[in-house]
């Protein structure tokens, strides 16, 4: 147990070396972070969160309207296919934010007011605590019906429409989750934002990805001749379930079937790249199971035709198909620059936004306690440290209380170095959490220490002792430490904003501890033990 090889004394001293190098930066101030910057060595420091040193703070309001809109015209699609499997003539319209739908006959109002009706479901009843249907129908004689969107479907539509806006900016903010940043409904359409330590660069870089709703659909391009085309311009009439939109410069126009052939929402993944030919920046996509099976029937039946592709409206590429498409796979070109192939695609991988949001306030916060919490967590933590470190020293001699001394030193070095390399954010919760793990640092060294004195007391040599004082404690020490980092997850993936700072520091706490107190210290431990080789342990 005391014996260690060359290669496992080469990767300890690494992992203790790159441990310092990490951490590094976070001692060495702005002028020391550009020369480690300038020597290509590492230079990312942990980030300090809003109750330390402030950050963006901006209200955002959920247009529930627009997404009322895209949902009367999803409701409009299925009417209007539901009819037509029929065979039932009707002509069916959005009017005044309700569906119109007029019967040519009395045959087919007969038939199609219970198609009407069957198209309107039950409400998630979970999700709004009570029943109710999707669709509000009523007559309105001469063979004319109005459908619109029932007050509980529009209540559940809010209440889905802000949840998944929040998941979709955590997603495009923070797509690592390291940022620490809060994301949270206010009131019955708002959404509170606050990310901590942003300049102004990151601010409006925050606020484009906040205004892009990032939705992207591609569609059937329908040949039309000048008349038809110009009149569909002018809005003045187009094919039934097409709109004109513009395409390139010079005022040239193409008219898109509005039903989508696939969507963003059958994206699997998306990545920049270069295209394979003039090596021009392109976004990569990869489609699911069915995305890549809609895809390949479509470019099967539809070679030699024109399909454009949508991003938030506006055509970004209109290709032609030159064979059926069924990896799965393709690539978006246009006139993108690595940079913006790159923002396309976190925003494709984070998902489209239900709806519009609208920045309704915006301010920059000012650090709640600033440089006065930062002293104090410094004070704290030194009292903590020169605390537990005379206990050592009182409790199990010099040389046994140097060792988990140097032991806690460098479990706080590695702590420091896990978050940078996390690029975590640190707030009070969080230093709150190192704190209370100089506490808990030296728990493992207590107990194979307590072992060694009992083992020493039966009258085991010196090496007996130590090896057999590592060897039975590791169990107890792993068994403490487990248990203690499942607490520590589970307030990760369950809590948000300060908790997830104080689980980050305290799970990342437990595992240095263990290394630097089972690993690190027994290794010192073995290199005193061959140069000393004492009599009597002095513990």
């Amino acid at each position: 147990m005391l014996h260690f090889s060359r290669t496992k004394v080469f990767f300890i001293l690494f992992a203790v070396f790159m441990g310092v190098l990490f951490s590094l930066p976070n001692a060495v101030g702005e002028k020391g972070r550009e020369t480690l910057k300038s020597l290509k060595l590492p230079n990312q420091t942990l980030n300090l969160g809003l109750d330390l040193q402030g950050g963006a703070h901006m209200l955002l309001e959920v247009d529930l309207k627009d997404g009322l809109q895209q949902t009367l015209k999803n409701e409009l699609a299925g009417i209007r296919q539901a009819l037509r499997a029929e065979g039932i003539g009707a002509n069916a319209r959005i009017e005044d934010d309700e569906i119109l739908v007029t019967f040519r006959s009395d045959a087919d109002e007969e038939g199609g007011e219970q198609v009407l009706r069957d198209q309107s479901i039950a409400v998630d009843q979970a999700a709004i605590g009570g029943g109710g249907k999707t669709l509000s129908i009523r007559s309105m004689g001469d063979r004319r019906y109005r459908v619109a969107i029932s007050d509980q479907y529009i209540e559940y539509l809010a209440t889905r429409t802000i949840d998944q806006s929040i998941q979709v900016l955590r997603g495009r903010i923070d797509p690592t989750g390291t940022l620490e940043m809060t994301l949270a409904k206010e009131g019955s359409d708002r959404i509170l934002l606050q990310v901590p330590g942003v300049d102004s660069d990151k601010t409006e870089e925050i606020k484009d990805r906040i205004r892009r709703t990032a939705k992207l659909s591609f569609h059937e391009n329908i040949p039309a001749d000048p008349v038809v085309m110009q009149t569909c311009v002018e809005e003045q009439g187009c094919p039934l379930g097409a709109a004109a939109y513009p395409y390139q410069e010079g005022g040239s126009y193409l008219i898109l079937k509005e039903r989508e052939i696939v969507t963003g929402a059958d994206l699997k993944k998306a990545a920049e790249g270069l295209h394979p030919t003039n090596n021009s920046p392109i976004v990569n996509f990869t489609y699911n199971a069915r995305g890549a099976r809609k895809f390949c029937d479509y470019t099967a039946e539809h070679e030699g035709e024109l399909f454009a592709v949508l991003l938030d409206g506006e055509i970004i590429t209109a290709p032609r198909i030159n064979g059926a498409i069924c990896g799965g796979s393709g690539y978006i070109e246009g006139n993108f620059t690595m940079e913006s192939a790159r923002e396309l695609s976190l925003l494709l991988n984070a998902g489209a936004l239900p709806a519009k949001l609208k920045i309704a306030e915006e301010q920059t916060v000012g650090a709640e306690l600033g440089k006065d919490s930062i002293r104090a967590g410094k004070i704290a933590s030194m009292i903590g440290l020169i605390g537990v470190a005379f206990f050592m020293w009182l409790s199990y001699g010099f040389r046994f209380g140097t060792f988990a001394n140097i032991a806690l030193g460098t479990n706080i070095i590695l702590i420091a170095a896990g978050l940078s390399i996390l690029g975590a954010t640190l707030t009070l919760p969080g230093i709150a959490g190192i704190i209370l793990t100089i506490g808990m640092a030296v728990d493992a060294n207590v107990l194979i220490f307590e072992r060694i004195r009992e083992e020493e007391a039966q009258g085991r040599g010196p090496i007996n002792a130590i090896d057999t004082g590592y060897r039975l404690s590791l169990a107890p020490i792993l068994d403490a430490n487990i248990t203690t980092l499942i607490a520590a997850l589970t307030l990760y993936f369950v809590g948000s904003g300060p908790i997830r700072g104080f689980a980050v520091t305290l799970a990342i706490g437990i595992v240095m501890s263990v290394f630097t107190a089972v690993v690190f210290a027994r290794l010192i431990t073995s290199v005193w033990l061959r140069r000393a080789r004492p009599k009597k342990l002095p513990i």
